[in-house]
């Protein structure tokens, strides 16, 4: 049997003709794909059966033609190709046959084709980089100038000895790491000390190229094979998820490792997203997306253990609040599903609440369907089902509708449920806004944005490698700002709880307390105030008092860190501003 694929990314389909030779291989044709979805058949458009006794030239021209047919419907079809770009691949070619390893940097790439016969200027480049970028022939993104990859197998190579089956993983200090190996076999979390024998290993190809590994875990984090995770302080090593090499699944209920009753916590409603063909990666590429945005979620643990992260084969739990660990998503792959649900730890879920969680993830999937990977045949729609089901049960399925309701029947209860629509779109509702409400969001805003930019800065004078200020909150700033120990509080020893330099309360702080120390604890105290309210509500006169502390504070930040844009300025505009219903939500949902 032969298989002739184009991969005419231009058509957004690929096409596959197949050749059999001999009848009896027609039948073989009906088994392979008998129990294959009509989708994932989809790509097969034509079959020719080629007999190897009688040789008949009808069949061949036949197949010349219909071949010719799919190369014309190609956009790149008798198109004109920029002979500067042929001058460059050849120089390309010639370059690499020199490299130890195929990489050059963009200033290298410059200079070679100053030594073409037209060579070109940085626009022109660009448009070279870009598209032999997206035809695979060589692997450029732009904010990796120094690392442009002229040979597409070779990293595939480097990848495989990263990321690779258990039989083919190299024996270099097997014994020593034996558990950090299991975890990535079994949990699919690489530790920094498996990458470093593997770059020792005489036997891969990474072998003495420690320089470039840094470029090549960036490259792998831009194609989803890790995914980052985050390190609970600067000095600590850095580890990765690997979703691919997860075999482990939930030892026991996912709501049991978090103590979900019906007492602690609500559920959400089930968001769904149903295809008729779903690609093993998809789900992959989600993670890692949701990773970006939001942490892990850690199993309760005893004191001597560390806490396992939820994250396993096909589900994995994100914690949507890092700091109060009151707000979880359950994030699920099923035959055909891709499902996620909100634990709701401490408020009631209202209509809307949940918006941004599911226009994030469409557009996650549109992204990586359409855009990345062009499968244009890949469809999905979105439904929802009742939240007290068992995760698998995928009966039950409702459509979206544009009315409005209020209560729904469980077919799997048997029951009459309210229906809170917290996936909904509020484009054509109008939410009630309180002044309390709209003081709450201004006062949130200022802390996620201002007050937490001041701790990072602050701390970046000392510790210059911090991890990237998305993955900050003001909980691990305030943390590493005590581990310093630079700062100290005034009045530290009168501090009623608990005793010593930090902590406290607003009563510990006198006005005239104005060491930046002090400033670092009213900075905690204004964020304890507004995590630990149980009403999304902000009276005038405490708002009036937080905004005149936070003013001052901000002035002698201004003159201590001297920023680029002047943390007064940023608070004049947020009190200034006009608060739209999504950024109330916005901010209910991260304070």
């Amino acid at each position: 049997m032969f298989f002739f694929q184009f991969p005419v990314s231009d058509l957004l389909k690929k096409n596959i003709l197949l050749l059999q030779i001999g009848i009896e291989c027609k039948k073989q044709i009906h088994s392979y794909v008998k129990d294959v979805s009509d989708d994932a058949c989809g790509h097969i458009r034509s079959e020719y059966f080629i007999s190897n006794t009688k040789d008949d030239d009808v069949v061949f021209q036949k197949i010349k033609q219909d071949i010719l047919n799919l190369a014309r419907g190609m956009q790149s079809w008798d198109k004109e190709y920029p002979l500067k770009f042929i001058q460059l691949e050849k120089c390309l070619q010639e370059r690499k046959k020199g490299l130890s390893v195929p990489i050059i940097t963009l200033k290298e790439l410059e200079q070679i084709s100053l030594e073409t016969p037209m060579p070109m200027n940085a626009e022109e480049l660009m448009l070279f980089l870009k598209f032999h970028h997206e035809i695979r022939a060589i692997v450029y993104f732009e904010d990796l100038p120094e690392f442009i990859i002229l040979d597409t197998q070779w990293l595939s190579d480097a990848f495989k000895c990263i990321v690779t089956a258990e039989k083919f993983q190299s024996d270099v200090s097997r014994h020593r790491i034996k558990e950090k190996l299991k975890d990535l076999n079994i949990r699919g979390i690489l530790h920094s000390a498996v990458l470093d024998d593997i770059f020792r290993d005489e036997k891969t190809i990474l072998y003495k190229y420690d320089q470039h590994k840094d470029d090549i875990l960036n490259i792998m984090e831009k194609f989803d094979i890790i995914i980052p995770a985050t390190r609970e302080g600067a000095d600590e090593k850095p580890c990765y998820y690997v979703p691919c090499m997860v075999k482990s699944k939930p030892e026991y209920d996912i709501y049991e490792m978090f103590n979900v009753t019906n007492k602690t916590c609500q559920k959400s409603t089930w968001l769904c997203f149903k295809f008729r063909f779903i690609p093993p990666h998809l789900i992959n590429h989600l993670i890692a997306s949701l990773s970006r945005k939001f942490k892990v979620a850690e199993v309760d643990a005893t004191e001597q253990e560390k806490s396992p992260i939820a994250f396993f084969r096909g589900t994995v739990v994100f914690e949507l609040q890092k700091a109060t660990k009151l707000r979880k998503l359950i994030l699920m792959a099923c035959p055909n599903f891709i499902q996620i649900q909100v634990l709701e730890f401490k408020k009631e879920i209202k209509r809307g609440m949940y918006k941004y969680i599911a226009a994030f993830l469409t557009e996650e999937i549109i992204k990586i369907i359409d855009t990345r990977f062009k499968m244009s045949n890949v469809k999905f729609e979105k439904k929802w089902k009742c939240g007290l089901n068992k995760p698998e049960s995928v009966t039950g399925l409702h459509d979206f509708s544009e009315k409005q309701i209020i209560e729904y029947h469980c077919e799997k209860c048997k029951a009459i449920h309210r229906f809170t629509g917290e996936w909904s779109d509020l484009q054509n509702e109008s939410l009630c806004i309180s002044k309390e409400e709209l003081n709450f969001t201004k006062m949130g805003m200022i802390v996620l944005n201002i007050l937490a930019d001041v701790l990072y800065d602050l701390l970046k004078q000392d510790k210059p490698n911090l991890p990237l200020r998305s993955d900050c909150d003001i909980t691990y700033l305030y943390r590493e700002h005590r581990y310093l120990n630079k700062h100290i509080p005034s009045n530290s020893s009168n501090r009623r709880c608990p005793p010593g330099p930090w902590g406290g309360t607003w009563q510990d702080i006198q006005n005239t307390d104005i060491a930046i120390g002090d400033d670092i604890e009213r900075i905690r105290l204004t964020r304890n105030d507004l995590q630990h309210s149980r009403t999304f509500n902000l009276e005038d006169n405490r708002y009036i008092e937080l905004c005149n502390i936070i003013g001052h504070l901000l002035k002698r930040f201004d003159q201590n860190i001297k920023p680029v844009s002047l943390y007064t300025d940023r608070l004049n505009e947020t009190l200034a501003k006009t608060c739209s219903e999504e950024e109330v939500i916005s901010i209910e949902n991260e304070i």
